[in-house]
């Protein structure tokens, strides 16, 4: 699957994500979610390419939250397929159901002078402090299809928010466009009224890392 990207720096790219997004703390047998969103795509017959990774995202912020009070977020990304990323987010919109964000992303190497750089790059005035504000573990399967041109990430997230000796277990569901501009109407085969409506998840449109500092 290909994103639009266009090139901030020769190590950076930058898009614009759109996405339904999806939740519920409920203890659902991930096969079932799994099966059924499987279920709706070949009902409607869309073709679909499946993949499952697992990662821990480690935010950053400053020592008053601002990252998290201005909607934005900082995040160093390990994924189980051994890459490491930093991705920055800062909020565009939030209407009809979609968050549209600007992301910035950039290879790291995991070291908190990376992630401070990266931070002091993209929120010059925000003084990041050393100690991680929030720890989220995911394992994550991601169906990619087409909807009417459109190129679509499906992903279901099995969760788990990690703060001091705390932690809270979640579902997250995903409708994901990237591209270079704001996007609204891109669900045409109807997943969004079968994720509430048939599977009963909550739509939400609060970034995870929002939703885990609220908790």
């Amino acid at each position: 699957m290909t994103w639009i990207l266009f090139s901030v720096r020769c190590d950076m790219s930058t898009a614009v994500e759109n996405e339904f997004k999806f939740t519920t703390d409920r203890h659902i047998d991930s096969t079932v979610v799994i099966d059924r969103l499987e279920s709706f795509l070949r009902d409607h017959d869309v073709a679909y390419t499946t993949k499952k990774r697992s990662s821990v995202d480690t935010y950053f912020d400053s020592k008053d939250l601002e990252l998290f009070n201005s909607g934005c977020s900082l995040r160093n990304k390990v994924s189980s397929n051994g890459k490491i990323k930093l991705t920055a987010k800062k909020p565009i919109s939030s209407n009809k159901g979609v968050m549209s964000r600007k992301e910035i992303e950039k290879p790291s190497d995991g070291s908190l002078r990376s992630i401070k750089s990266f931070g002091a790059q993209i929120f010059p005035n925000i003084v990041i402090r050393d100690e991680p504000s929030l720890t989220l573990e995911s394992e994550r399967t991601a169906f990619y299809y087409e909807d009417e041109g459109n190129e679509i990430m499906l992903s279901f997230d099995k969760c788990r928010y990690i703060s001091g000796r705390l932690s809270k277990e979640f579902l997250e569901i995903e409708i994901e466009l990237m591209g270079d501009n704001e996007e609204k109407d891109f669900d045409h085969i109807g997943l969004e009224r079968f994720i509430t409506e048939d599977l009963s998840f909550k739509s939400v449109t609060k970034s995870k890392y929002q939703r885990g500092i609220d908790w």
